[in-house]
């Protein structure tokens, strides 16, 4: 027979170009990438030897009848164990996403295991293939080894249903996972009626691919900041550490990590990230380096690390300029530890997040945190007002409330606040502080932020302001929102469509916003082109000092109850001098947690705009914010005229 080897070359050429790919890049040390690695050398392996034997076979006298039952061998050794494998790959990958009823092991290895015992007694009992004079013959139980392909074939598509059905995945992976055994399938049909051409290898080449560009693309493990692992998929690997037993982590956090981006910006910040990386990957060879976003980074690793020696080696360095080419940072870190086994699979998934929790009660606190069970409740419960906020964004479940904004010139309530309040069913009422902390670590703060800026929409076209006594409503932009070069535009078109001005609204921008400034800029134009208000809140909490502020065309500066009642406390003494610059530029000022008479008389006294505090009212839900503008409002004054 005259085999043609067009296909089973140009599969040998991608097998190459694939392996240089994945091999050469940093993987994590799981049992899905150990299982694919294999996969690809027993590729290699049937490939080689599909050619190599068929060749052999057609040019039988030129051999011994030992080379020959070698080549083949080798040859049907591949082709049981590649199937195997892949079966073992997809089952990993179902591991990964949770408990699964996975088939007995017995019932997995016992085929490949029987396939491979027939196959080596062939030269003693020729059962699947013998050599004679006459050259290669196939055996009676030949068919064993389609058989063993079949079997591992049918698993695996079994399997993938099942996965599909109890887990989520994303539409690459889905197509991946479905895709990949298609290809087999089509693959074995022509096989059976091309024989001469080497087919099999080249659908099995495009299994292969398809699986590695959905799960195994090294871009998708890495973060492309800092060259670390992504903690998104170090979990599976967190995993495998706590099946073997007790496993050791060192949380790293840069403090005021958004101070810092503010101040070095972007680009010099990512410089410093990455030599914070090479530096712990050089230092701690044994440990996987995990970037966990927002300045964090973890080691994590399963040997008892001495974690004072740790402790005392990182901060040492922290204590010198991390060097980049055109980059001299200087940082300061918090630290966390663990040390034990986790003892549940949920514990595992939100471990990140209580590395989270323990790194910002260690900046807190200026001291090493031991992650402990308390640490774990509360990064639980922030998971759960994650879901919570997930719900109320699906529903439009995201109430609104007011808080009066009082002109000490017009001597009455000119506008209000619009807060965002979260009552679930589960969880009760949320506390505004966590859930927004939560919406902007887990990037839903921006959904949050449209639904409340289109239920103020909504609001406004049913009471319009000149009828409610109002000069505007003030709404508050996350930095996270900034971020998207695209934020004012959607604003604007949610306005349009409930036919409210953009003009009624005074956008509320805090600090850690300007260190975005290409993008911030962006959006601040078009809003100003509208004819919206712009205004710097929480002044006093950040960095940010007057000139940089007047960069910006904030019309007003929003001052943080913080830094106003350390003025009241007789702890800071700049509040006058920070008016005082910020009016001789002739921005406005706004002042907040204004709590009792005097206050508000003295801020009024030193020339701030418009004031807000629990002495004019507190946050009010709809109905009792209109009933307030209609009956107590008239009455607030400051009487220092």
């Amino acid at each position: 027979m005259i085999y043609h080897y067009e296909f089973a070359l140009s599969s040998f050429v991608v097998l190459i170009l694939l392996c240089i790919l994945s091999l050469r890049r940093e993987y994590l040390p799981i049992r899905r990438n150990r299982f694919f690695r294999a996969l690809l050398g027993m590729e290699g392996l049937t490939l080689i030897f599909d050619i190599v034997s068929s060749e052999m076979d057609a040019h039988y006298p030129q051999f011994s009848s030992g080379a020959l039952y070698l080549a083949n061998m080798l040859f049907f050794l591949g082709f049981i164990w590649r199937t195997y494998l892949d079966f073992s790959y997809i089952e990993s990958l179902m591991r990964e996403r949770g408990v699964i009823a996975l088939f007995p092991r017995w019932l997995v290895d016992l085929p490949a295991i029987l396939s491979t015992l027939v196959l080596l007694s062939a030269p003693l009992t020729g059962l699947v293939f013998s050599i004679d004079a006459q050259g290669y013959h196939s055996g009676p139980l030949y068919r064993i080894i389609y058989a063993n392909a079949y079997f591992y074939l049918l698993l695996m598509i079994t399997l993938s249903i099942i996965g599909l059905r109890r887990f989520s995945w994303t539409r690459i992976e889905q197509f991946s996972l479905v895709g990949a055994w298609l290809v087999l399938c089509v693959g074995y049909v022509v096989r059976m009626y091309a024989s001469p051409y080497l087919v099999m290898d080249s659908f099995y080449m495009l299994g292969i691919l398809i699986q590695y560009f959905a799960f195994q693309n090294p871009d998708i493990f890495l973060d492309r900041r800092t060259g670390a692992l992504s903690h998104a998929t170090a979990v599976p690997y967190l995993q495998e550490l706590n099946d073997r037993g007790p496993f050791f982590a060192f949380a790293i956090g840069i403090n005021d990590y958004m101070e810092s981006c503010s101040l070095y910006g972007e680009r010099q910040m990512t410089k410093g990230l990455r030599a914070i990386t090479r530096y712990l990957k050089a230092v701690f060879p044994d440990c996987q380096v995990i970037y966990a976003a927002m300045g964090r980074f973890v080691l994590l690793s399963t040997k008892e690390t001495p974690f004072t020696k740790v402790h005392e080696e990182v901060n040492a360095h922290m204590q010198a300029p991390w060097v980049d080419k055109h980059a001299h940072l200087y940082l300061t870190a918090s630290y966390a530890m663990f040390q034990g086994q986790l003892k549940r699979r949920k514990d595992i998934e939100l471990f990140f997040d209580y590395t989270a929790t323990a790194l910002h009660r260690a900046e807190e606190q200026h001291d090493v945190i031991v992650m402990e069970q308390s640490l774990f409740d509360q990064a639980r419960m922030n998971a759960r007002v994650r879901l919570a906020v997930d719900r109320a964004i699906e529903t439009n479940a995201v109430e609104i409330y007011f808080q009066p904004l009082y002109g000490t010139q017009q001597h009455r309530i000119i506008g209000a606040e619009v807060l965002a309040r979260l009552h679930d069913e589960e969880l009760g009422f949320i506390r505004p502080d966590i859930f927004i902390t939560v919406a902007e670590r887990s990037g839903s703060i921006t959904q949050l932020g449209e639904q409340v800026f289109e239920k103020a929409c909504l609001f406004l076209a049913e009471h319009p302001l000149r009828e409610l006594g109002l000069e505007r409503l003030n709404l508050n932009l996350s930095p996270i929102q900034c971020r998207d070069s695209h934020m004012a535009e959607r604003l604007c078109r949610i306005a349009q469509r409930h036919k409210v001005p953009i003009h009624s609204f005074r956008f509320e921008i805090t600090e850690s916003a300007l260190s975005y400034e290409q993008r911030l800029q962006q959006n601040m134009d078009m809003l100003i082109a509208q004819g919206a208000v712009l205004s710097l809140d929480d002044f006093g909490t950040g960095y940010s000092n007057l000139m940089r502020v007047l960069k910006f065309p904030f019309e007003d500066v929003k001052l943080d109850m913080s830094f106003v009642r350390a003025y009241f406390d007789q702890t800071n003494k700049l509040l006058p001098a920070i008016i005082e610059g910020f009016q001789s530029f002739g921005v406005q000022i706004t002042a907040e947690g204004i709590e009792n008479k005097q206050m508000a008389e003295t801020l009024t006294r030193l020339g701030c705009r418009i004031l807000q505090g629990f002495y004019f009212a507190r946050p009010l839900p709809m109905d009792e914010f209109l009933h307030y503008l209609k009956t107590t409002a008239p009455t607030v004054r400051t009487n220092t005229d």
